[in-house]
């Protein structure tokens, strides 16, 4: 073994050595949830190119190379892009996260490295295999439901890392974190589609006499171009998007780095991503992993099923059982709504 459990670690050591002697035993030694430990160590095998089918050929992976040679950005970007292509997105960043936080990380300790590469590493995923899953399709639990939400409320916008390096600072970080806590409160108590609410000018919003949030979605806005009101409902959620009427952005989740101008959808919905894995590992709610924005709008549908009338629900989440039968109709009373909905968060 080129290498050493005490630290005497090379650049020129054997990449694999290192997996095996300092990885994977991290992974196993942080306290995690088993399922977020099972994703992790089939990510290390994937790394590897161990997925055990042997029709599926890994011709970039981390085996045979020396720890100089892996973190090379190059060749972690051919690795991590041939994983995506072969085993999917999701196992992908898998193995970015392992090869980030368990790889990289204690070599920069062992002093091998300078600097994780992984930090700034882009993937670019458009290649990568189609999961056999649609999104949208399922639904919280109210428990999970709950959770969820008591955890965004109380998630901190400053629990962000000071970045090494690149044009972004610890500020506009905090910025961006604090907009994408808010745009998925806002998701799950409302059930709107990505595009519909981080895309509204603040002039769409407004605070009702009730003190529910409203989201005025014009008919340009909507997929059958019928213009709906759709109110927020938790009041604890309400009051904090309240606050951003308040900014003097013309948006209601402007850019991070400039907040006249509305938040670049790729780089938006790649931080949100980063958001939901978060949720999927402090919660252990799996399907976080790879359902997103869209399943809101089941889990409202499905948690108010017994709550409110169907063609209540179909006005307000612009769907039916039968596929929403491609028409949307106006919501007359917001305040119903929301407060037929009090009982899931008073429980």
């Amino acid at each position: 073994m080129s290498g050493s459990v005490d630290g005497g670690w090379k650049g020129t050591s054997k990449t694999l050595d290192y997996l095996d002697t300092v990885t994977l035993p991290a992974i196993r030694a942080e306290r995690l949830a088993d399922s977020t430990t099972r994703r992790y160590e089939l990510a290390y095998r994937l790394l590897r190119g161990e997925c055990g089918d042997e029709a599926c050929k890994h011709a970039h992976t981390l085996a045979g190379l020396s720890l100089r040679e892996a973190m090379r950005p190059r060749a972690l970007t051919s690795c991590l892009e041939e994983i995506g292509r072969l085993h999917g997105a999701v196992n992908a960043k898998h193995a970015k996260t392992v090869a980030k936080k368990y790889l990289a990380a204690p070599l920069r300790v062992d002093e091998v490295i300078e600097y994780n590469p992984l930090m700034d590493l882009d993937l670019d995923l458009s290649g990568a295999k189609k999961p056999a899953y649609s999104r949208g399709g399922r639904a919280l639990t109210a428990e999970q439901y709950r959770a969820a939400i008591e955890y965004l409320l109380a998630a901190d916008p400053e629990d962000v890392e000071a970045p090494k390096r690149g044009r972004w600072t610890r500020e506009q970080r905090v910025i961006e974190r604090a907009a994408c806590i808010d745009i998925v409160l806002a998701q799950a108590t409302t059930g709107l589609r990505t595009s519909e609410l981080c895309m509204r000018p603040t002039e769409d919003c407004h605070v009702d006499a009730s003190s529910t949030f409203i989201v005025e979605l014009p008919p340009d806005a909507t997929k059958t171009r019928t213009g709906r009101p759709v109110p927020v409902l938790a009041p604890a959620v309400s009051k904090r998007l309240a606050t951003r009427l308040d900014s003097g952005s013309p948006w209601l989740f402007p850019s991070p780095t400039d907040q006249a101008k509305v938040w670049d959808p790729r780089n938006r919905d790649r931080k949100l991503a980063a958001l939901y894995r978060e949720l999927a590992e402090q919660l252990h709610i799996e399907m976080f992993e790879y359902e997103r924005g869209h399943s809101w709008r089941t889990t409202n549908n499905t948690l108010l099923y017994d709550v409110l009338p169907e063609a209540t629900r179909t006005r307000l989440f612009g769907h039916t059982a039968a596929v929403n039968r491609q028409r949307y109709t106006a919501v007359t009373s917001t305040e119903a709504v929301v407060s037929a909905a009090a009982g899931i968060f008073e429980k």
